[in-house]
Formats: structure tokens, sequence, C-alpha cells
């Protein structure tokens, strides 16, 4: 039974925020084994900017609500600190809320640099490059080559939609 508490060899986090209509933000974070088994999972309570908000923040109010606000809540939760975060939105990631954990992110990014993980593309901001160069051996060693890398994210998001009632 003591086993069954060990840390796997390499622990991924999936970080992913949705979009309510009524404009509430919340978002969510699962960690996983290598194997994609879950390990632990997070969510917000759902953020509302306000009108002054909106305004004085500007273009800059939903990086700094997904990157940064909701991240670090979710971030400061977690038990289970994972050697890299995944996310699909890169307003969702902030340079300086998982510390010296990389985030990649699913989508392409101008000015970013490219990589391929697992024969998946992803993008990685200049600060994240050395963080994630002492990950990956980590990810080649013990992810497997048939890893859906961006699946999880799904799993989050259908997880924050039954949270906020927008279930299907």
């Amino acid at each position: 039974m003591a086993d069954s508490k060990k840390r796997p060899p390499c622990v991924l986090g999936f970080y992913k925020t949705v979009t309510h209509v009524t404009g509430d933000i919340c978002g969510g974070v699962l960690i996983t084994s290598h194997l994609g088994r879950p390990i632990e999972f997070q969510c917000s309570l759902p953020v509302r900017p306000n009108a002054t908000q909106q305004t004085l923040y500007g273009s800059s109010l939903l990086p700094f609500l997904k990157g940064e606000l909701i991240a670090e809540a979710l971030h400061d939760k977690l038990e289970a600190k994972p050697d890299i975060v995944f996310v699909d939105d890169p307003e969702a990631v902030s340079d300086t809320i998982w510390g010296t954990i990389p985030v990649l992110c699913f989508a392409d990014v101008k000015d970013w640099m490219s990589k391929s993980v697992k024969g998946q593309k992803a993008s990685l901001s200049p600060a994240q490059q050395e963080r994630f160069e002492k990950v990956e051996p980590l990810l080649k060693q013990h992810v497997p080559d048939s890893a859906d890398l961006s699946e999880p994210l799904v799993r989050v998001e259908q997880a924050l939609k039954e949270a906020m009632g927008q279930a299907a």
C-alpha cells in the first residue's frame, strides 16, 4: 500500500481555463502520471472581471486572469507539483507563476520557439527554454511515444464545464 503514494518518475500538469457565457472564467489543473493516470485535480472558483478592471487592464486582462491570478491560486493548492505543465492557450502562460516548472503551449505563438514533444507541436516562450531542457530527458524516457499530450486538456475542460453547469 505504501507504494501507491510513491511519486511517478515523471509527473505532468495540464492547465486549462474556460469562460462561461456569463463572462465568468474558471481554471483547472489536472496532474497525471507519465501514463496519463490522474494524481490530483484542482479547480478555481469562477472569476468575473468587473468594468473597472476591464478598463484598467485593457488587453492585458485575460493574460492576467488566466496566466497569473487563476494559475497562481491553483499552483498554490497543488500537493503534487508537476515536472512540466501543458496548456492550449498562450494567455494561460506566465513565465513566473509556475516557478522552475516549464510551461508548453499547444498553440502556434509568434516569437516563441517551436518544439516537438512526443510528435506533437508545441510552443515555448524564450524564458521557458532552459527549464524545458532540464525536463525534456524525463519526457523522452518515461512518457510513451503513443501519448496524446493534448488529450488531458479536453478532460480538464469537460470537468470545468460540468462544474460550471455547462455540460453538454
